[in-house]
């Protein structure tokens, strides 16, 4: 992000009598390394425009990297974040809270039974609910089915819908083959 000045603001600066030099790596700076100076932890490429340069400062971070024995502190506690970060995922990652109610189970078919009784649904048995009683497969009877099949080629077939009309009733009508 380098910085631009044009030529009305050059004429305005001179007429002024302001002194215009260029600051050394100025132009070429878009991020750089802060670091936390209590914990000694480093954020590598964070934005240097003047919005999160001063969002950075005001959360206290130091521009640049940590000393040595900040770094070595961070680097000590990585063990310990990993632990508790472990424990997290074991927590969320575990069983479900409405597993882990005692008797969770029982009280929801309990609840389904005295539904479905209330509606005078047939509860099955205990031996039907282990071994359901096979259903025997409905097949439908057969029947020999024979249509007419009379067709007279004198007369054109008419519907109720359609109706052939003969070419000499239209002689506007051209077939295109």
């Amino acid at each position: 992000m380098p910085i631009t000045v044009t030529d009305q603001e050059k004429a305005e600066l001179a007429s002024a009598g302001t002194l215009l030099r260029p600051l050394a790596g100025a132009d070429g700076a878009v991020s750089t390394v802060f670091h936390n100076p209590k914990t000694g932890q480093e954020f590598v490429n964070l934005p240097l425009d003047p919005y999160h340069l001063g969002r950075h400062l005001r959360r206290g971070l130091v521009m640049g990297p940590a000393s040595p024995e900040l770094r070595a502190k961070w680097e000590a506690g990585e063990a310990e974040r990993q632990a508790a970060n472990d424990a997290l995922m074991a927590e969320h990652l575990g069983k479900s809270p409405v597993e882990e109610t005692p008797r969770f189970n029982d009280a929801v078919e309990a609840a389904a039974t005295q539904v479905l009784e209330k509606l005078g649904i047939d509860l099955p048995t205990e031996a039907e609910k282990v071994a359901p009683a096979p259903v025997p497969e409905e097949t439908e009877p057969e029947y020999d089915v024979q249509l007419p099949l009379s067709v007279s080629t004198d007369a054109p077939p008419e519907s109720e819908t359609k109706r052939v009309v003969s070419q000499a009733s239209r002689p506007d009508l051209h077939l295109v083959e």
